[in-house]
């Protein structure tokens, strides 16, 4: 690849707009997708935050999330922040039938498990990428917890001891909003994983 790499982030519902933003700040293109065809201009994919169960609805009927799932098995680096990272799941904990996660990470997360948007709170997360651990700003804002998770998917990221952010292979997901933090350490590291 040459150039900056282009970052397609889902805009079916969500906080698009804040990840477009966040991500050209940190030297990225971006395309909005909203459809299958989109796929095809963007060397790495973003699932935004926002409302799980419309998100999950629009991406079905149109045909979006059976591509994504199939752009990441071809080893298409994707990322999944907050309702993202649901739709990454292998499942959900006492959900309805009305959200189909795409099992790319072998997680099972429950929603809202920190509370209502009015419990929404900022706090230092931990991670570890690339072998080295550092300390970045989480935006927790009605944000799903992992409670289980199986290898090959391993943790990068905690919030004290509860696993906040996992990543299996080329996917990426995280409970919590990076693209709201000044902090861009993570949104490098995507963009470093879609110019390989």
């Amino acid at each position: 690849m040459t150039g900056r790499p282009t970052i397609g982030i889902i805009a079916l519902q969500g906080d698009f707009a804040a990840h477009r933003r966040a991500f050209s700040r940190a030297g990225a293109e971006t395309r909005l997708v909203s459809s299958p065809d989109g796929l095809a201009a963007a060397d790495a994919l973003v699932i935004p935050g926002g409302e799980s169960t419309t998100m999950t609805l629009l991406g079905y009927e149109n045909g979006l999330w059976p591509a994504v799932r199939e752009a990441a098995r071809a080893g298409m680096p994707v990322m999944g922040t907050c309702a993202g990272i649901i739709m990454l799941a292998r499942a959900l904990h006492q959900e309805p039938a009305k959200i189909t996660p795409l099992k790319l990470l072998d997680i099972t997360l429950a929603r809202n498990a920190y509370g209502s948007q009015v419990d929404s709170f900022e706090q230092s997360v931990r991670l570890r990428l690339n072998g080295e651990e550092r300390t970045v700003p989480g935006m927790f804002i009605r944000a799903p917890a992992i409670i289980r998770m199986e290898p090959p998917t391993e943790a990068v990221g905690w919030l004290g001891d509860e696993i906040v952010a996992a990543r299996k292979g080329n996917v990426l997901g995280l409970t919590f909003h990076p693209e709201l933090a000044p902090d861009l350490t993570i949104l490098r590291h995507f963009i470093a994983l879609a110019s390989r």
